[in-house]
């Protein structure tokens, strides 16, 4: 077992990027052309407009924008999100494996999806459930004290992302965990990160600390990129469209960089963390 460093696991994916800049890049390129897929097909069925206000609300807009081809779309963005985040995996865990840029379409890919969608759907019926639960407990009291009713309800409040924290922390190995096992192996998701609750959490809370930075950079690129597009458009047809043609690319060169960059940052460091809690004991971890 290696020292459990927070810091160590959350820079782990600032390690990928230097270590394997070509594989990063040509996950962004994956992230690209999905997303300019997908704009290319909102921009044919719609007129664009150059704007600095976002014209999507929710993923149900985006959907609407996308019609009929939404499902499509969402099964492409899932296949991308497998395969880089397996890439991530086996960059930091399968080194050796680096052929077609750690890229791969099989059996890794595949389980990892299937967890994907199943902790989302999971998400969807349950995520509810502990306030709910927490609802009946003290529904009693709030009859019995209704003056309390607002001071219970913020402690429920509390208490309810407590324990959703608590469980996410719990649960947020599975993909790597079913990665490094080539199998789904239900009786060791909730032991591998017993006792390293602290250890998981202050990783996460730096990776989002990282996170937050890194979206503050890229909207404030983003406004940049809207401000000089706007600045561009002239009463000149032409002058017009090569406008929105730069906006659009730069916004999907911004866009697939954060998503790359966002996902390699987390991956990576679930993948360093898996490695430090279990060692390299495990069929195919490679030692830190």
């Amino acid at each position: 077992m290696t020292v459990l460093s927070p810091m160590k696991a959350a820079f782990e994916g600032f390690r990928v990027v230097r270590r394997e800049p070509a594989a990063v890049i040509v996950w962004m390129l994956l992230w690209l052309g999905a997303l300019s897929l997908a704009a290319w097909s909102v921009a044919a069925g719609h007129r664009v407009v150059v704007s600095a206000t976002p014209t999507y609300r929710s993923i149900s807009d985006i959907a609407g924008r996308l019609g009929t081809f939404a499902a499509g779309f969402m099964a492409l963005f899932l296949l991308v999100w497998a395969t880089t985040t397996v890439a991530t995996f086996r960059a930091v865990l399968r080194p050796h494996e680096r052929r077609w840029f750690f890229l791969r379409l099989g059996a890794d890919e595949f389980r990892v999806a299937v967890m994907t969608v199943a902790a989302f759907v999971l998400v969807l019926v349950f995520g509810g459930v502990p306030a709910y639960l927490l609802y009946i407990l003290v529904n009693p009291i709030m009859r019995a004290v209704p003056r309390f009713t607002r001071d219970i309800e913020q402690v429920g409040a509390f208490a309810t992302v407590c324990l959703d924290i608590w469980l996410g922390v719990r649960l947020s190995l599975l993909a790597v965990e079913t990665f490094a096992e080539r199998r789904f192996h239900l009786t060791a998701y909730w032991p591998v990160t017993q006792g390293r609750f602290w250890y998981l959490f202050l990783c996460y809370v730096i990776c989002f600390v990282l996170f937050f930075l890194l979206s503050f950079i890229v909207f404030v690129l983003g406004e940049v990129v809207f401000q000089i597009a706007g600045a561009g458009v002239g009463p000149g047809d032409l002058v017009r469209r090569t406008s929105v043609l730069g906006l659009a690319g730069l916004l999907a060169v911004l866009t697939a960089s954060f998503f790359t960059a966002s996902s390699t940052l987390f991956c990576a460091c679930q993948a360093h963390a898996f490695r430090a809690i279990v060692g390299s004991g495990k069929a195919g971890v490679a030692p830190a």
